[in-house]
């Protein structure tokens, strides 16, 4: 006949993590070799262990030198008039892990969450202004990004608590940088992103600390992040710039000297003020059509940006009417200022079949000046260069 209560014993038996038993005067007299607790453990799981005369409970106890976690059921047992202590081991380590790596992953999931909101909150800022937050979220003490500009030079920013920046030149160090691919290590930096963007080519990478963070910088949802927002900072950038420029020739366009001079230009103590007329340009598009009128703008806009720098803006008002605005410059810089735009244009004519002719008036204003004044004379003085320049070609004031 088959023993029924045998066969549940030994099943129920073989699925639990064992048995330890402790008599009334807290000595052990029985342990399933099954639990197998390391020395040190099993001085601790004594200490640890509820009082004899306890209800029963359930606790946890971890075996650290066997990396072993088991949930304790405790129970007394009253039998023969004497008082046992039984302890049911359930060997949970697996669920542990899988509980951590569950957790690790939900705090991850966070972490990376917030981090999205805040890069998102920040999409009025330059693009370079992410490098903080990347080197922060991952755990990189510094971080560095190349984006690729015209004229073969790269912008160069580096955070290390600061921000540098810098116009390089490409030279074969620069170009290795640009080249790096994701994950790469390069020169002690390791890329966390290289790839093509408005046209750019954009480069970042990080140094690593102690603390770096791995997972946080293989992330693709970090990766994508930071892509995203440098995107789209170049984008707006490049929005905002082509609403300011003047589309044929690249000057900045009347609108954006109206929205400059609205605030005075900053209100400098020393300000120079360039007008100039590009002469015949209405004879070059009736006689050459306007493609070729064209040209003769572009070659005019050449010569002001030669001389434009931080403080020196050029601006194409519409037509043929141009201006030059120089904040700050002492009254010999504006001189040498003109002096300058004048040789490059010579010398750039120098070499024309069709000379590139404008006519210039130049004022300047320090201390308590009148803009408007400056302005006005500026355009009174151009003019009777432009009458100067006509005449000298046989030709009337009011001819184009």
């Amino acid at each position: 006949m088959v023993d029924i209560d045998r066969i549940i014993q030994s099943f129920v038996k073989n699925r639990i993590g064992g048995v330890m038993v402790f008599d009334e005067a807290g000595e052990l007299i029985y342990e399933d070799p099954r639990i197998s607790l390391s020395e040190k453990s099993k001085l601790s799981f004594l200490d640890q262990r509820p009082s004899i005369n306890e209800d029963n409970m359930s606790w946890e106890f971890t075996d650290t030198q066997k990396k072993t976690y088991f949930r304790i059921e405790t129970s007394s047992v009253r039998m023969d008039h004497q008082l046992f202590q039984c302890h049911l081991f359930s060997d949970v380590s697996d669920y542990a892990s899988l509980f951590q790596d569950i957790s690790n992953y939900s705090r991850q999931i966070a972490d990376i969450a917030d981090f999205q909101s805040h890069i998102m909150s920040r999409l009025s800022q330059p693009y370079e202004s992410c490098l903080a937050d990347l080197a922060n979220f991952c755990g990189g003490t510094e971080a560095v990004l190349y984006l690729t500009l015209e004229d073969d030079k790269t912008f160069w920013v580096h955070y290390d608590g600061d921000y540098y920046r810098e116009v390089l030149n490409n030279t074969v160090s620069t170009k290795k940088m640009l080249d790096g691919r994701r994950f790469d290590l390069v020169d002690g930096w390791y890329c966390f992103l290289s790839d093509d963007m408005q046209g750019q080519h954009c480069a970042v990478y990080l140094k690593r600390s102690r603390a770096f963070n791995e997972e946080y910088f293989r992330n693709i949802s970090v990766y994508n992040m930071i892509r995203l927002y440098i995107e789209n900072c170049l984008l707006r950038e490049r929005i905002i710039s082509d609403s300011e420029h003047d589309s044929l020739t690249g000057l900045l366009n009347k609108g954006k000297y109206l929205s400059l001079k609205e605030k005075a230009f900053g209100h400098p103590e020393r300000i120079a003020i360039l007008n100039m007329d590009l002469n015949f340009l209405k004879r070059v598009n009736d006689e050459e059509g306007h493609e070729a009128g064209d040209l003769l703008l572009v070659q005019a806009a050449q010569s002001i940006r030669a001389i434009t720098a931080g403080n020196v803006m050029g601006f194409r008002m519409g037509g043929d009417e141009f201006l030059v605005v120089a904040t700050n410059v002492s009254r010999d810089e504006a001189e040498a200022l003109r002096s300058k735009w004048q040789a490059g244009l010579d010398a750039a004519n120098a070499d024309r079949e069709r000379p590139c002719v404008i006519a210039c008036g130049m004022t300047y204003g320090e201390g308590n000046y009148d803009l408007d004044a400056l302005l006005s004379e500026a355009d009174d003085l151009m003019y009777e260069n432009k009458v100067a320049i006509k005449a000298a070609a046989g030709l009337k004031p009011d001819e184009r």
